[in-house]
């Protein structure tokens, strides 16, 4: 892979001089009372001092190629004298690790140059995800620098088929026991189905701690980013007939030579991010001050207009809950997104994955799939199509108001998602879970939570890994089945138990009460139960009681339940869930396989899997029980597939 270094030299180029040319706007993504807020903070004792990015994109090649100038303008705020700035690339923190999938060669993006705007400085690249700005001398305390870079990068060209909810539960599975490391960056900066997704595409600020600026992730479980505030000023240069949905708001476009230039501004954002298309379509809908647009592909009309259904309601719920939204517009985007993610959100714009899109019956075609995808088929047998009927929009609507929740954790509340992730994914499924509550009733929502939630943290069980603690660093997590089981699955019942406890008077007091505190802040890992302790201090032990069981002790088969592999599949296998007693008896033989074959591969060894396929009781197949129904015989040779597939 190639590095480069520049020395005292005035590279910027006239697209890069032609963005930060740009007058400054006066901020208008903000809503007025978040322009006030913003002020408040920065004449403060503890002012505000964000960083500021303007970036000109040009998008090239049908998509498939890009180039990022980009002249960061950074004050030093650490209180000491530097003569180091870190960067980091994040598109090239992780790198595509899916079965099947060819790995491409070299980073994501290239580094091409860099140089230093009226100090002498010398940029490099010690690594893909790392770049190292050295400062001819040092940069003292309250004092600014700005820093130009080119990068060049090639995005991942995915599949059409990969994005399918049976490729996507595939990939899951056959990733379980394979590593430590997560299959890659979902899709975050790639190409695919005509849609162009750009996140984690220019260099940022690294996080610092104690030591200094961070040149490490520690393990690729988990989001990646700085968490802090910045502004953004962006140019994108797209094709003709590109329809472009980002973070911030769009505030002029202009045609140049065949071309479109789209100008957009961004403020008081902890990530920034973008996707575009040629056939990408929208739809929009007012919610009090702010528009929500939903942006999908034709062919998906009917999903897309359930999205922007889903997070208009989710925000006006969040917002009665949890206090004002504070940027002008909420984009959520259909996105070709690929390792299992069901959705990934930034500051003013989310993504669900297009697997969720997709109608039962092209979510389940096993076309241009191996012999693992029809055993999986297979298995689901005539039942599929009624069952993803139901299942599908009530999978979409929950993670659209699990990314729409981010909007508050972690985008108005900051936390730390490296050191304490639980802080915003945990409390966003369990805003999920409450926008459910809200719209459909607690009925519902319990159910929702045993299929959305609870699940994740029972098919970790069920795969032999153990309980444990919550609130851990991301890269303290043995994986990501650990990862999602803990966080996304055990986590959450955090917040329903000390809901509990305090009454839903109180507890909704405290968190409008926690928004107002770290309202544009960054909220400790024991923020929430503070601010709860401080609203009813008479149960204050009590809380802090709750916060070791569910967060740092190991009680989850205590308070969740033992995971029953025939609980977790009866609605996908049996008609409203019933299931006949030979299949039943199968998958309950099948879950402590399941917990060998997942021990085994955790601890980096080959599964027994002769000793799993003689316990199933391979053979020749006895005759089904039944349409829709699968015995004992059926059910065996199918998961002798399954499990061969995994291997």
């Amino acid at each position: 892979m190639q590095r480069s270094v520049a020395m005292l030299a005035l590279v910027g180029t006239l697209a890069a001089r032609s963005a930060l040319a740009q007058p400054a706007p006066a901020q208008p993504a903000l809503r007025p009372w978040a322009r006030a807020e913003l002020a408040r903070l920065s004449a403060g004792p503890s002012p505000l001092a964000m960083p500021r990015y303007d970036l000109a994109v040009s998008l090239a090649d049908a998509g498939r190629t890009v180039t990022v100038d980009e002249t960061l303008r950074y004050t030093n705020t650490t209180g000491a004298p530097l003569r180091e700035v870190i960067l980091r690339v994040y598109a090239n923190a992780t790198r595509p690790q899916a079965p099947g999938v060819q790995r491409p060669v070299g980073p994501a993006l290239r580094f091409v140059r860099g140089s230093c705007e009226g100090l002498a400085c010398v940029v490099s690249a010690p690594s893909d995800a790392v770049l190292a700005v050295q400062l001819a001398s040092p940069l003292a305390p309250g004092a600014a620098v700005s820093i130009r870079t080119r990068l060049e990068g090639t995005l991942l060209e995915i599949a059409a088929q990969r994005t399918g909810l049976l490729a996507q539960g595939l990939e899951s599975l056959s990733s379980l026991g394979a590593s430590h490391e997560d299959p890659g960056d979902y899709g975050l900066f790639a190409t695919g189905e005509g849609i162009v997704s750009l996140a984690n595409f220019y260099p940022v600020l690294a996080r610092r701690n104690a030591a200094g600026w961070e040149r490490s992730d520690h393990g690729s479980v988990g989001d990646f980013g700085t968490d802090d505030l910045a502004d953004i000023e962006a140019r994108f240069e797209l094709p003709e007939g590109y329809t472009l949905a980002t973070s911030g708001v769009t505030v002029r476009v202009e045609g140049v030579g065949g071309r479109r230039r789209h100008w957009v501004s961004a403020t008081a954002v902890r990530d920034f991010a973008a996707l575009c298309g040629a056939t990408l379509q929208h739809e929009s809908r007012r919610v009090g001050e702010v528009e929500v647009r939903a942006y999908y592909l034709p062919a998906h009309r009917a999903a897309g207009r359930q999205v922007l259904d889903t997070a208009a309601r989710a925000l006006a719920t969040f917002e009665q809950r949890f206090g004002p939204y504070p940027y002008t517009d909420l984009d959520v985007v259909e996105a070709p997104l690929v390792g299992g993610a069901g959705g990934v959100e930034f500051s003013g714009l989310v993504t669900v994955a297009s697997m969720f899109y997709r109608p039962p019956n092209e979510a389940l075609s096993t076309s241009n799939q191996g012999g693992l995808a029809g055993a999986l088929g297979g298995l689901l047998g005539g039942q599929a199509n009624h069952t993803l009927d139901a299942m599908l929009p009530a999978m979409l609507e929950f993670v659209t108001a699990h990314e729409v929740a981010h909007q508050y954790w972690h985008g108005l509340v900051g936390s730390d998602s490296r050191d304490h992730p639980f802080i915003d994914e945990s409390l966003a499924q369990w805003s999920a879970a409450y926008y459910i509550e809200a719209r459909h009733g607690a009925a519902r929502a319990q159910h929702e939570s045993n299929q959305q939630v609870r699940s994740n943290y029972q098919l970790m069980r069920l795969m032999g890994h153990p309980d444990g603690p919550v609130d851990r660093p991301a890269g303290r997590f043995d994986g990501s089945l650990s990862y999602a089981g803990l966080v996304y699955g055990k986590g959450p019942f955090y917040y329903s138990a000390l809901r509990r406890e305090a009454g839903d008077a109180a507890f909704f007091r405290a968190l409008r009460r926690y928004v107002d505190t770290y309202r544009f802040r960054t909220a400790p890992s024991q923020g929430f139960v503070d601010v709860l302790s401080a609203e009813v201090p008479a149960r204050a032990a009590r809380f802090q009681a709750l916060r070791r069981r569910w967060l740092e002790e190991a009680h989850g088969d205590d308070d969740l339940g033992r995971p029953d592999l025939a609980e977790m599949l009866g609605p996908m296998l049996g008609q409203n869930g019933q299931l006949d007693p030979e299949t039943r008896q199968a998958l309950q033989q099948l879950g402590p396989l399941l917990q060998q074959l997942g021990g085994a591969q955790g601890a980096g060894a080959g599964p027994d899997l002769g000793g799993i396929l003689r316990a199933l009781g391979g053979g020749a197949p006895r005759p089904s029980q039944g349409s829709g129904s699968h015995g004992m015989g059926d059910l065996a040779p199918m998961l002798q597939d399954l499990l061969q597939g995994l291997q």
